[in-house]
């Protein structure tokens, strides 16, 4: 799918003025002129403004490109697979990974993409596996982001 930059400016200036917006209810800082809503504040602006660039440059280029157009992948019955895959994977994350826990729903959502695109099952539950456990290194350990555990918690020392 192809989208005119008129409307992605249009999103983007959508998304600027809900988050600049959102920046009202950051809390002062006692004894200073600004507070924690003067970074999220700019990035508004600075997308704000990105936004006007995008919608002119469509407007500009209308006549040769149209608001929508579709790809070849998005006519075909297997590419719409893979995107509605795709999208039930994030869905299942959601749900599950509280329950499951993030290693086994991440193997999970990945394995199935990759077996259903490739076509060959253990190249792809080991390719799944060595991604997932490099992924929750990165986020867990590295960067210390809190994922869930699930059914993998008695086993955490």
């Amino acid at each position: 799918m192809r989208f005119n930059d008129a409307v992605f400016g249009v999103v983007l200036i959508g998304f600027a003025v809900v988050a600049a917006l959102a920046t009202r209810s950051f809390p002062e800082m006692p004894g200073q002129s600004y507070g924690p809503a003067l970074f999220p504040l700019i990035l508004s602006v600075g997308l704000a403004a990105s936004g006007i660039l995008l919608v002119r440059s469509g407007l500009r280029d209308r006549a040769s490109q149209p608001l929508f157009a579709l790809d070849d992948w998005a006519r075909s019955g297997r590419g719409i697979g893979a995107l509605a895959l795709t999208i039930a994977g994030l869905v299942f994350y959601i749900f599950a990974s509280e329950r499951l826990g993030f290693i086994p729903t991440a193997f999970l959502m990945v394995a199935t993409v990759l077996i259903r695109l490739r076509g060959r099952w253990f190249s792809s539950v080991l390719i799944a596996a060595v991604v997932t456990l490099i992924v929750h290194w990165i986020f867990h350990g590295l960067l210390l982001v809190p994922l869930p555990w699930g059914i993998l918690e008695p086993l955490v020392f």
